[in-house]
């Protein structure tokens, strides 16, 4: 396997390494109780080798009022807690943002980030509820909508974004109050697209649409400010992109059948190649790894049957310098909710968890169930 690395002035540096990759080993299953992953795919947490899941479950006509949160025992799989919570009523698939961990373990926030708004706390101890919001300060404008969790002060940290800039506040998770409200006041992000941002470090990464056959992620401030720190690429459309450990970037770039994961930080590149196109599919908490999920579709036009997904696979990465450490067969897992240009949509991001030397990826399938890969972290 290739890196190539490219410094700010458009040098190339090739460089050729060896990548240690693991491929593929069958998981354990878990059976998740009535549950629908048509209509609601699970958000993952984990902390202390506990695996917390929570999805909405629903009634033959397909209502739903109900919040279903369980914890696992990651290493036997047994369910060690299950609580159904009340939560405001949908009628069809449903769209959730994400379930996240404090920093302390106690304390896990799910959140819905369109009407209705929900913000729910649940204790870890009992999975109590510890209190809710149904309001945010989300406007019509606002799209490409994120929660990332608890940043480093604690707070509940949220993104959009709009014509006039990215927007960026936080809650207060003691009594749910609104601390902070910004926006960079121009640099937004093209859509279709993703927010790319790092609450902890207070920055952003923004891709326009394409200047010159260059495609350019910039860096900004929450404040909109330019901090210098610019990727450039001419190759396949992007794919998305994740912030990584000290202010850096993965980059994701993909065409039907290749593509490639850039590593920037600082204004020092890696690229690795692919023979597929990958885009970001994962949620990790450890800065070390992330995940994507990498495929390959018919050559063909849509009228006459291609534009279909023919390959599949999760890829596990190490974010210094874009390395592939484990690989496995896998179904690309997403729902949306919702018509027209208000669309909302949650892809099944597997949990990569890392507990001492041992890596688990807990991954949704198509069929109502998780299966729990346990490896060895490299």
């Amino acid at each position: 396997m290739s890196f190539r690395a490219i410094n700010r002035a458009g040098n190339l540096l090739i460089i050729s390494l060896v990548a240690h990759i693991c491929s593929g080993q069958e998981g354990a299953a878990v059976a998740l109780h009535n549950a629908q992953f048509s209509l609601a795919i699970p958000v993952l947490a984990a902390s202390n080798d506990v695996l917390y899941v929570a999805y909405r479950s629903f009634n033959l006509l397909k209502k739903s009022s109900q919040l279903e949160v369980s914890a696992y025992d990651l290493k036997t799989k047994k369910e060690l807690q299950h609580s159904s919570i009340p939560v405001p009523d949908v009628h069809g698939a449903r769209v959730s943002n994400g379930m996240y961990l404090s920093r302390d373990g106690k304390m896990l926030a799910y959140t819905e980030a369109h009407v209705p708004y929900l913000v729910l706390l649940l204790s870890t101890g009992n999975l109590s509820e510890v209190r809710r919001s149904t309001d945010l300060p989300f406007t019509t404008d606002d799209r490409l909508r994120v929660f990332v969790g608890f940043d480093k002060n604690g707070f509940l940290a949220f993104a959009s974004n709009r014509q006039t800039g990215q927007h960026f506040f936080r809650f207060n998770p003691t009594d749910l109050s609104l601390v902070s409200d910004t926006n960079t006041g121009g640099p937004h992000q093209a859509e279709p697209g993703t927010v790319v941002w790092s609450p902890d470090e207070r920055v952003t990464w923004v891709c326009p649409p394409l200047i010159l056959g260059t495609h350019v992620w910039k860096q900004y401030t929450e404040s909109g400010q330019e901090t210098g720190q610019e990727l450039h690429y001419r190759g396949g459309t992007p794919a998305g992109g994740i912030a990584v450990q000290d202010k850096g970037l993965l980059a994701f770039f993909g065409q039907i059948a290749e593509g490639e994961v850039i590593s920037y930080n600082d204004h020092h590149s890696s690229e690795l190649k692919l023979k597929c196109a990958p885009t970001p599919y994962g949620a990790s908490r450890d800065p070390e790894y992330a995940g994507a999920i990498c495929t390959t579709q018919r050559d063909v036009l849509p009228e006459a049957g291609g534009d279909k997904i023919v390959t599949s696979e999760f890829l596990l990465l190490k974010t210094d310098g874009a390395a592939v450490v484990w690989s496995h067969k896998m179904d690309w897992v997403g729902i949306s909710e919702g018509t027209g240009f208000n669309d909302w949509f949650q892809k099944g991001d597997p949990l990569i968890y890392r507990a001492g030397s041992k890596l688990w990826i807990v991954a949704p399938s198509k069929s109502p169930a998780l299966t729990i890969y346990e490896i060895d972290a490299r």
